[in-house]
């Protein structure tokens, strides 16, 4: 199996895979995807559909070289033609395994390796401002 299948399957186990485009749907409604996946063998609705929620959004949306079958096998879910991944980290990891094999992914893998840098730099950011000022619990 190809390490970004792999990969998706551990996104799954973690909670941070919507699949079907019910949930793909929600997860995107309350801002919480962040890379869109149509397996090469999805209906043509549902790749436009996953395309035109990817534009809206501004997210990005990816026709993988993998059938449902092979994405099935790699999440334990039957035939999925469209997903969302909810994780950054599991985003820009998905992509950069699969610029690895097929290189005419590579500027996704960047852009979402930016994507991955800029929300860990506002975590960093948030995080200094929430502990400022703290005087280590004695109240000085």
């Amino acid at each position: 199996m190809h390490k970004a299948l792999n990969l998706l399957g551990l996104a799954k186990k973690a909670g941070c895979l919507e699949i079907g485009e019910e949930s793909v749907v929600a997860a995107v409604e309350r801002g919480k995807a962040r890379l869109l996946l149509s397996s090469a063998d999805a209906s043509v609705g549902s790749k436009r559909k996953a395309a035109y929620l990817a534009e809206e959004c501004n997210l990005i949306h990816i026709i993988l070289p993998f059938t449902k079958a092979d994405v099935s096998e790699a999440v334990g879910r039957g035939a999925p033609g469209i997903l969302a991944v909810t994780d950054i980290g599991f985003a820009a990891g998905f992509a950069e395994k699969l610029s690895e094999t097929h290189g005419e992914f590579a500027e996704v893998k960047d852009r979402l390796a930016l994507k991955k840098k800029r929300a860990a730099e506002r975590r960093s950011a948030k995080k200094a401002v929430s502990t400022k000022g703290y005087t280590g619990g004695k109240g000085r």
